[in-house]
């Protein structure tokens, strides 16, 4: 095996929710793998952002404007992809939400949205990827970001932890399926990093930093950078023969 497993020059990879923190970290990442990113956010001018940004380093990105809850946005991404580049190699799906809050708090519409955000946003992308991939006839990799809350328990995170438990089922089904098309389908599980989705969960990052830290065995939390180099290993031809799989990326977290 050599580093050249690892190269994703000229395959064009769609990733979701790329306007900040893991999402804008996979984008640069893949970039700079040699990948060329068609990249969303729920606001234009945040993805074409951080395309711009991985242009104006010498990449090839475009910026694109969707709701992946919605169908018929993930469609459109894919659409806007090929339109754009002739076809598709790559899917990470990030785009994620989180509501923070006792469960016996939570509201059904709120229970909702964050399975919606979470879970039916993965499928529908998911799916929408597929189809692509199977319309080509040469397979394709589709990269899930779950989280270590899949496999720990989180106070005041019920639903997401359900959500991404569901997204690890979702891994071990899709690959089974697609498989014989030559999809695969895994994901990634980060832990704790220095970037939160929502403000209470900054906040948390802050005042919980010591708990957190003495609590993953690595003794730090995670740089959302460091979540480009497992996404892209699953993603490459360093992984050519790993489908249906979790890996965890949270420094020892759910091993201690």
């Amino acid at each position: 095996m050599t580093l050249r497993l690892f190269d994703l020059s000229g395959r064009v990879a769609v990733i979701t929710g790329i306007s900040r923190g893991i999402g804008r970290a996979l984008a640069h990442g893949f970039a700079e793998a040699g990948a060329i990113v068609a990249g969303c956010a729920r606001s234009y001018e945040a993805a074409e952002r951080t395309a711009e940004q991985i242009r104006a380093k010498g990449g090839e990105a475009l910026g694109v404007l969707a709701d992946v809850t919605r169908p018929e946005d993930c469609q459109a991404l894919i659409d806007a992809a090929v339109r754009r580049y002739g076809r598709l190699d790559i899917a990470v799906l990030n785009a994620g939400i989180n509501i923070k809050k006792p469960s016996i708090d939570f509201a059904a519409g709120e229970f909702d949205t964050v399975i919606a955000g979470n879970l039916r946003a993965y499928f529908l992308a998911a799916q929408a990827a597929a189809r692509q991939f199977m319309r080509q006839g040469r397979g394709g990799a589709i990269v899930m970001n779950s989280s270590n809350a899949s496999l720990a328990a989180f106070d005041e995170l019920g639903p997401y932890c359900a959500a991404k438990a569901g997204i690890d089922g979702l891994v071990r089904a899709l690959a089974a399926e697609w498989g014989p098309h030559g999809i695969r389908v895994n994901a990634f599980n980060p832990g704790y990093t220095t970037h939160s989705m929502t403000d209470k969960g900054q906040d948390y990052l802050k005042t919980g930093a010591a708990e957190i830290i003495g609590r993953t065995p690595l003794r730090r939390m995670a740089e959302v950078s460091e979540m480009a180099g497992p996404a892209i290993f699953l993603a490459s031809d360093a992984a050519s023969f790993v489908t249906g799989v979790t890996l965890a990326v949270d420094g020892g977290w759910c091993a201690a």
